[in-house]
């Protein structure tokens, strides 16, 4: 099988055949490295309700339906489907101790539902235009071209 100059049945040298199929290795891990596996791409609609508190009135006139929101300064597919612009609620203390809701005459309060495509939905969080959301989050930032406000968010439903 093997000669004395160590070629296989007298015409291959064993080295040029180990060798060869290196390479043949190589090649193929090369072809098959780019076919990873394809994975469906599984998106779900992602609705919040948030509430944006404190806002200046002339800042409420920007925020409209349909705005889209921006992450990474990149606009991405998340919109405002609802805006509600509501007089902001305070609280005034009395010398006795008791507390009176009232309202601040020179704020307001936004709701708003946002709306969006996302595929970053997994048991323990979920992602839409690059933020996590969680009902109770108080860092949620709404954020378009023209305004960005600060924001909590009051429920989120993966439809």
């Amino acid at each position: 099988m093997i000669d004395k100059q160590g070629k296989l049945w007298g015409k291959v040298s064993i080295i040029d055949l180990a060798i060869v199929l290196a390479v043949i290795l190589v090649i193929v891990g090369v072809f098959y490295r780019g076919q990873g596996p394809t994975a469906a791409v599984n998106t779900k609609t992602v609705q919040i309700k948030v509430v944006c508190p404190w806002v200046y009135p002339d800042i409420t006139e920007n925020v409209q339906v349909g705005d889209q929101l921006v992450a990474n300064n990149q606009l991405v597919p998340v919109y405002i489907k609802e805006v509600d612009v509501q007089p902001a609620n305070t609280t005034l203390s009395w010398p006795d101790g008791s507390m009176q809701l009232t309202q601040n005459p020179f704020r307001k309060d936004i709701f708003l539902v946002i709306e969006g495509e996302t595929t970053a939905v997994s048991n323990v969080e979920i992602m839409l235009g690059g933020q996590k959301v969680r009902a109770g989050k108080d860092d949620y930032y709404v954020k378009t071209d023209t305004y960005e406000l600060k924001a909590v968010i009051l429920d989120v439903e993966v439809k």
